[in-house]
């Protein structure tokens, strides 16, 4: 999978931005993003809107969390087939920790 999430700021004087966050609908939002997700049989979902920093943080938790469980789920894949993946796990277990 080929997840993707893009943020950029915008001008409120010339872009017609909802006044909160369209992820917590508290916030008033500071970017403008866009999130796509590669499902299994390769459709892409596409999510765009604007958001507050609190939440952009979290959709860029949410892009790391699908990245890391994907890289799992490679190196189990490897692992079954016998392959050595001694330096594919420490390089998984350097980037993203035990979590």
């Amino acid at each position: 999978m080929y997840d993707s999430l893009f943020f950029a700021t915008f001008d409120p004087v010339y872009v017609n931005a909802p006044d909160i966050c369209d992820v917590c609908i508290k916030q008033p939002p500071m970017f403008n993003y866009e999130y796509c997700i590669e499902e299994p049989g390769g459709q892409r979902q596409y999510i765009k809107g604007f958001c507050c920093a609190a939440c952009a943080e979290g959709l860029l938790k949410k892009l790391k969390t699908r990245e890391a469980t994907e890289w799992a789920h490679e190196e189990a894949e490897l692992e079954a087939d016998n392959v050595d993946v001694t330096d594919f796990q420490k390089r998984r277990l350097a980037t993203f920790g035990r979590n």
